[in-house]
């Protein structure tokens, strides 16, 4: 081994591989800094590491085998060591190796002490301030009936278990989204534990036979797998809240977290309105259309029974807004309408329950009351800092007032709550209304590889390619599109950049005649791309006057800076009533 590390040293092998390394990390530094000064493709950062990761090894063998010598490169055997100018070469690599370090030091030293505007302009992500030990995920309850009839139950209780337990400031509890998405799954709890970055796990089951059920909770420590604390509960169905609030106390105890100096209340309703409710929340999870109707339904017949509680209202709530904005089976200014009674009564009933007051923004923004809307915000944030849902709603408010880079903070910092949800279609949305198209693209790929035939990824990739300045690419996105809308407005964009005017006039003509008393800010989008401006001007218009939801989030598209400079921009944007510190170009 001696003798190897010698000969290593004589042909000067360990200096080439230190100059190496130097100089493949000062090309990846450099690189980082041009690829978006210039908005280039990220990728090719990507390939330099992959070129010189390869180039490694092999730059290794050349240096073994090979001597740079007065007389050209040979073979280092063929080289007589009386002629041989390795020592020489080992003093200029030792100059070349100390040359690199110091501008790496500088480096350093350069981004730690005066870091770039760019950086300095980056969203903050502020994470969630909680103690680590006090983190926990409420997996969903397993359903150990006999006729495994009761999943619906079963999920019902987890997730109030969940409700109850994100109510506390700081703990820091995982969402739904994530926690549930191990449901029916053989993982470890320290592997969720790890996935989730989560100390702690509750899990349960529960068996239900007539009005009678048995409830067992485990609170788990993922560290060491140990039980903290478990329970098991046989009980009537009308005890069903009891035992919720109890669960969540216990778990609160053995974390030693402070629940405000209070117990928790148990909330009363009728059992039989309970479980119409549990019903109809699974039923809203299957997101298509009929399934909204029935759970609508549901939560009517639940209502019927027992109109006092607030979560029942609050889904109701939420259900008339899907039905107009998801499935367009209610007209929407009905929606608005019953939807803000719905989550006023939520509120009325529990001015603690989040829900409601979260359910009310989505309806006061969609009526252009944005002051109203902050201030809801702000009071959800108050009752529940730690919820992802509010931290969510604080990202749509952000984006639909113009301000992308708050909602990519708020997004980044609701997803350390809910580390499992699909983000990829939503940073591809941000990158491309930001105009950083490569980055877009490189996100909408990701989005595509797991939703291959998602109408929406499918949408937004072919927008993404016709900012990249590839038609052609866009309308094989655009051609999966099922929906006949998107792709008819989609692709009178994409063929009006391919050059084909007649073909892309014909499609606007049919958008215009099938959608134009309703998809008003669609057809400006379309007019703007265009740069016809006195269309588009006239269609932002009109989806003002008809107070068009959808209009905020198209004025953060690209091709609204084709109406920039125009002196109808401002005076557009200033009679929208937005907050004042909204984010849409002013010129």
């Amino acid at each position: 081994m001696k003798k190897i590390i010698q000969e290593l040293q004589r042909r000067n092998v360990i200096k080439s591989a230190l100059a190496y390394l130097v100089f493949a990390w000062l090309i990846t530094q450099v690189m980082a800094i041009i690829i978006p000064a210039f908005d280039l493709h990220t990728a090719l950062l990507k390939t330099a590491i992959v070129v010189l990761s390869i180039g490694f090894p092999l730059w290794l063998i050349f240096s073994w085998v090979y001597e740079i010598t007065p007389d050209g490169i040979k073979k280092t055997v063929d080289v007589d060591p009386e002629v041989s100018i390795a020592p020489q070469t080992s003093n200029r690599l030792n100059y070349v190796i100390i040359a690199g370090l110091v501008i790496v030091i500088g480096l350093l030293i350069k981004s730690n002490l005066f870091p770039s505007a760019s950086a300095e302009n980056e969203p903050k992500v502020v994470p969630v301030e909680v103690e680590s030990d006090k983190s926990i995920a409420v997996l969903a309850f397993a359903d150990m009936s006999p006729e495994k009839d009761q999943e619906y139950f079963s999920d019902g209780i987890s997730e109030e278990i969940l409700n109850l337990l994100v109510k506390i400031p700081n703990l820091k509890v995982i969402s739904r989204t994530s926690s549930f998405s191990y449901k029916g799954k053989d993982v470890k709890i320290k592997k969720i534990g790890e996935e989730l970055h989560v100390n702690h796990v509750l899990e349960g089951s529960i068996r239900k036979s007539g009005n009678t059920f048995r409830i067992t909770a485990q609170l788990i420590d993922v560290n060491t797998g140990a039980h903290i604390w478990s329970e098991t509960y046989d009980r009537q169905m009308e005890d069903i809240f009891k035992i919720q609030d109890e669960i969540a106390t216990k778990v609160t105890e053995q974390l030693k977290v402070s629940i405000l100096g209070t117990s928790l209340t148990s909330v009363k309703v009728d059992p039989e309105a309970y479980n119409l409710l549990l019903k109809a929340r699974k039923l809203s999870n299957q997101n298509s259309s009929e399934s909204n109707n029935n759970a609508t339904k549901l939560v009517k017949e639940s209502i019927a029974i027992d109109s006092t509680y607030a979560p029942a209202w609050a889904i109701l709530s939420h259900l008339f807004y899907r039905s107009a904005f998801n499935y367009g089976s209610m007209p929407m200014d009905e929606a608005i309408r019953d939807g803000k009674l719905a989550a006023r009564k939520a509120i009325e009933l529990d001015p603690n329950y989040v829900e409601g007051y979260l359910n009310l923004v989505i309806f006061e923004t969609a009526s252009w009351d944005f002051k109203s809307a902050s201030l809801l915000i702000e009071k959800a944030k108050k009752l529940e800092p730690n919820n992802s849902s509010v931290i969510f709603a604080q990202s749509d408010f952000a984006a639909a007032t113009g301000k992308i880079d708050l909602a990519i903070a708020l997004f980044a910092k609701a997803k350390d709550i809910d580390p499992l949800f699909e983000t990829h279609w939503y940073m591809g949305y941000y990158y491309w209304v930001k105009g950083q198209f490569g980055q877009a693209e490189e996100s909408m790929n990701q989005s595509l590889f797991l939703h291959p035939n998602d109408n929406s990824a499918n949408t937004l990739m072919g927008d993404i390619q016709l900012s990249l300045g590839h038609p052609e690419k866009a309308l094989e996105y655009l051609e999966k599109v099922t929906e006949p809308f998107w792709q008819l407005y989609k692709k009178s964009k994409a063929v009006y950049a391919m050059g084909n005017t007649q073909e892309a006039d014909a499609l606007l003509e049919k958008l215009i005649a099938d959608w134009g008393n309703l998809a008003w800010p669609n057809i400006a989008d379309v007019y703007a791309l265009r740069g016809e401006k006195d269309e588009a001007f006239k269609w932002l218009e009109l989806a003002f006057d008809n107070k068009d939801i959808s209009l905020l989030e198209i004025l953060n598209y690209p091709s609204m800076k084709n109406l920039w400079g125009d002196s109808r921009w401002n005076t557009f944007i200033n009679k929208l009533g937005l907050p004042k510190d909204h984010g849409f170009h002013m010129d």
